[in-house]
């Protein structure tokens, strides 16, 4: 019975690994984007002790689009990890995509008749009245069991 609930805790210990590693491998690959889209280099959020959490007062100011950190009126020393990367060249503009003409109207769809009523079920019968059990005779007297004889004396 042990053994099942050892399995059990091993299989679970395992799949939280796993769930945590693949949260981990997605934050990953995801970039913190500021309101105005331009990706946010890992340095600048960082502070002394490589987190952003490391000051003492810090709240978060939610909006339908997007969340920013508001941090203590006292800021604490932040050194980017990186310096700036020179800026790159501009896209190539690219021509409009052409203007396609509306669709045209869908006709409405035909109105479903009604279903016609259910009828009625008809009325069941009464059951007919059981038949009483014949009374069950008594059982024999069993003997008494021989008396046993006692076991031998242990080492």
């Amino acid at each position: 019975m042990k053994k099942k609930w050892i399995a059990y805790g091993v299989t679970g210990a395992v799949g939280l690994g796993l769930v945590a590693g693949g949260a981990t491998a997605m934050a990953s690959a995801m970039d913190l984007r500021t309101t105005d889209g331009t990706v946010v280099p890992g340095g600048a959020i960082t502070g002394k002790n490589g987190s952003v959490l490391d000051r003492a007062a810090v709240t978060l100011s939610v909006s339908d689009t997007s969340v920013t950190v508001v941090s203590a009126a006292t800021p604490t020393a932040v050194t980017p990890a990186t310096p700036a990367t020179a800026p790159t060249a501009p896209s190539p503009t690219t021509s409009p995509s052409p203007v396609t003409s509306p669709s045209p109207v869908t006709p409405a769809s035909p109105v479903t008749p009604a279903s016609p009523a259910t009828p009625a079920s008809p009325v069941t019968p009464a059951s007919p009245v059981s038949v009483a059990s014949p009374v069950t005779p008594a059982s024999p007297v069993t003997p008494a069991s021989p008396a046993s004889v006692a076991s031998a004396p242990s080492n």
